[in-house]
C-alpha cells in the first residue's frame, strides 16, 4: 500500500521551502501551523519577529480510509523531520474535513452542539463536537477532531489551537476582501473537496463544501449554486484559492462558463521568504492565513 513518498527510511515532501538560513534554535520565535487532512499534511513556519514566512511542506497521504492510518503517517513525518522536533513559540492545526455546520449566535446553544452537527452529519458515538467562534458573521461553526488526530499530535506539539478550515478560510476571506463591492464568489479547491464562499462586501451570503472526482462534477456544483442564488457567470467574478494549475481540467472547464477568473495573492500583512517565489500565491492560501486566524 502506497502511503507516503518514501525511499528506503527516508520520508519525501512533495512539495518544499525552506529558507536556507532557517536556524533550528530559533524556532522559539516562530509559530507552527499545520494543515491536515486525510490525504495530505502540510505545515507552515512563521517567524514571528520579522513577521515572514520561512518555511512551507506537503506531504501527500495516499491510499488511507481511518485517522488512526493517518496518525501513523504523521508519527513518520514528524519522527524523521528534526525541523517539526524544535520548541515552538505557538502551534496551530487546521483540520480540513466536510463534517461542520454553521449557526448563527442567537441559535446556537452549547449543551445542544452535538444535536446541531448531527443534523447535517452521519457522527460516531464516541465523536464529540466543538467548536469555532467566527466574529467576523457572529457564528459558531462547529465540527469533530478525531480522536486519533488530537493524540497524535498533541504527543508531538504543546498547547495547540485548533481550527476548521472552514473557519480560517470564511475569516481569511473578510479580512482580505472586506472593501470590494458588490456579490463575489470565492472557490477554494483542494484534491477531491471545494468550498464555496459567497460575499457583498464583508458580509457572508453564503458557504458550503462539495466533494468532488471530476472537473464536471465541480462545475455542476458550482452553476448549482449561481442558479439557486441567481447570480450571473458572466457578470459575478470569481476569485479561486488551492492548489489549481491554469493548465488543469478543472481550470479550463471553470474558464468555459465563467470567463471573469483571478487567483487570490498572499496576505500582503506578511512577508515571504525567496522561497516561496516557486509557488504560486492561490496555492495553500488556508495554511497560510492560518496565523491570523488563531493570534
Amino acid at each position: 500500500m502506497q502511503r507516503l513518498t518514501e525511499i528506503g527510511s527516508k520520508i519525501e515532501a512533495t512539495i518544499s521551502h525552506i529558507d536556507p538560513n532557517l536556524e533550528l534554535n530559533k524556532a522559539k520565535s516562530c509559530h507552527l501551523s499545520i494543515q491536515v487532512n486525510l490525504d495530505g499534511f502540510s505545515y507552515a513556519i512563521l517567524n514571528l519577529q520579522e513577521q515572514k514566512y520561512i518555511a512551507l511542506e506537503h506531504y501527500d497521504i495516499q491510499n488511507i480510509i481511518s485517522y488512526s492510518d493517518l496518525s501513523e503517517q504523521i508519527d513518520l513525518i514528524v519522527n524523521k523531520k528534526e525541523l517539526l522536533q524544535q520548541n515552538f513559540v505557538s502551534t496551530s492545526v487546521g483540520i480540513a474535513h466536510t463534517i461542520n455546520t454553521l449557526t448563527p449566535k442567537a441559535l446556537y446553544e452549547e449543551e445542544n452542539g452535538k444535536e446541531i452537527l448531527a443534523f447535517n452529519h452521519l457522527l460516531l458515538q464516541n465523536e464529540t463536537e466543538t467548536r469555532d467562534w467566527i466574529q467576523a458573521i457572529q457564528a459558531f461553526n462547529s465540527y469533530f477532531i478525531p480522536e486519533e488526530l488530537e493524540r497524535c499530535l498533541n504527543k508531538h506539539f504543546k498547547n495547540i489551537l485548533w481550527k476548521h478550515d472552514s473557519s480560517i478560510l470564511i475569516e481569511s476571506l473578510i479580512h482580505q476582501f472586506k472593501l470590494q463591492e458588490g456579490e463575489r464568489v470565492y472557490i477554494s479547491i483542494q484534491n477531491k473537496s471545494f468550498d464555496i464562499t459567497i460575499l457583498e462586501s464583508k458580509h457572508l451570503k453564503f458557504f458550503n463544501s462539495f466533494s468532488y472526482k471530476t472537473a464536471e462534477d465541480l462545475i455542476y456544483y458550482l452553476l448549482f449554486t449561481y442558479e439557486q442564488l441567481q447570480l450571473n457567470p458572466d457578470q459575478t467574478p470569481i476569485t479561486i484559492s488551492g492548489e489549481i494549475e491554469e493548465d488543469s481540467e478543472v481550470y479550463k472547464l471553470l474558464y468555459r462558463y465563467i470567463r471573469n477568473i483571478s487567483f487570490t495573492k498572499r496576505n500582503p500583512n506578511y512577508n515571504y521568504s525567496f522561497v516561496f517565489d516557486q509557488t504560486k500565491e492561490h496555492f495553500y492560501y488556508k495554511l497560510l492565513n492560518q496565523h491570523l486566524c488563531v493570534s
